[in-house]
């Protein structure tokens, strides 16, 4: 039986006015929820700004509805985007942003009936939840919420803090604990706390206490960031490890390829802006994006009930609600194509 994609509903909108590092894509064969990466997605060119997920959402329509489509496996498809992207930055002067712009993302392909998960996007089909996060975001958002607690410990107001992210500031430079904490108890809690945190990280990739002591790992990754640049692509630290595109290399080992039953019905799509209990009921897009603006209301500093990386922002249109990140979903059904069987069935009986 041929089977079509059916555009039921989507959304993609930025955190902030005017930007979103998300793209989608829905096409004959294909659909997609593509999800740059922050501070590497966008580049300017002499044809004006673009983003690694529009580049790939591009090379999606490019291939879309041609007979490679139908025969393009997984494989083939990392290594294509990959390519695009590196032609397109070429083509475009972008030469040496190769391999530093990136992006995750999550990919429906009609003919294989599989869904393709690179980073940490997720999707839900006929009700079953599909996802792969980001630990290492873990270690950040442990770290982080450890610093707010104590924040609001020493007086700091909570709107001051979500509109001033004092912890960002400490965690990429831990000297500043010292100008924003003034108990010294509770500036060794956080120290000792993020060392025991980022040990505690390093000993599930796989490194033994001894490597950790002899190399000064902790030291070198006291910025649980700079540990992040080094699990992705990087298949040998176990759950740590996860996957980009970039325009050279997707390590796919740690990506997830999910064979759906020949009768799903319901697929939906969707960025790490959109939590899964926001989206897993069956109910449409504006019911999901509710949820996230009555969780962004009620945890804004992104520390308790709704933790994050950041503090809830400014989200979508509405300039009064807040959400954690860029949001982009798609909600698709599967359905016969009764022109394709036709046609099919014509073809039959004619060859009779």
């Amino acid at each position: 039986m041929e089977r079509k994609i059916k555009h039921i509903e989507s959304i993609s909108s930025g955190m902030y006015k005017g930007k979103n590092d998300d793209d989608i894509f829905v096409g004959e064969d294909f659909a997609a929820v593509i999800d740059g990466v922050y501070n590497k997605s966008k580049i300017k060119t002499e044809s004006g700004e673009i983003s690694i997920a529009q580049i790939i959402t591009d090379a999606i329509g490019r291939v879309d509805g041609t007979n490679y489509a139908k025969i393009m496996d997984f494989n083939k498809f990392v290594e294509y985007v990959n390519w695009y992207i590196s032609l397109y930055l070429e083509k475009h002067n972008a030469k040496d942003f190769i391999g530093k712009m990136e992006a995750t993302g999550v990919i429906y392909s009609k003919h294989k009936n599989q869904i393709w998960l690179v980073g940490d996007c997720g999707a839900i089909y006929d009700g079953h939840v599909v996802k792969n996060p980001l630990k290492i975001d873990d270690v950040y958002v442990d770290i982080r919420v450890k610093i707010i607690n104590a924040l609001l410990h020493e007086g700091y107001r909570q709107d001051f803090l979500r509109e001033n992210d004092i912890s960002k500031e400490i965690i990429y430079h831990p000297e500043a604990l010292f100008k924003y904490i003034s108990n010294p108890n509770t500036k060794r809690e956080i120290e000792e706390y993020r060392s025991n945190r980022i040990k505690s990280a390093l000993l599930e990739c796989g490194f033994t206490e001894k490597e950790i002591e002899d190399k000064e790992l902790i030291y070198k990754y006291y910025n649980p960031r700079d540990l992040q640049a080094d699990v992705k692509n990087n298949p040998l630290v176990g759950d740590y490890g996860y996957s980009i595109f970039n325009g050279c290399y997707t390590e796919q080992r740690n990506c997830k390829v999910v064979t759906l039953p020949e009768n799903v019905k319901s697929i939906k799509l969707f960025s790490d802006g959109f939590s899964i209990d926001s989206i897993r009921k069956d109910r449409d897009i504006g019911y999901a994006v509710r949820q996230e603006w009555a969780k962004a209301e009620k945890d804004p500093l992104s520390i308790n009930t709704n933790r994050a990386t950041h503090p809830a922002k400014i989200y979508g249109k509405g300039a009064s609600k807040k959400a954690i990140d860029d949001a982009s979903a798609i909600i698709l059904e599967i359905i016969e194509d009764k022109k394709i069987n036709n046609n099919n069935n014509k073809e039959i009986d004619e060859g009779r």
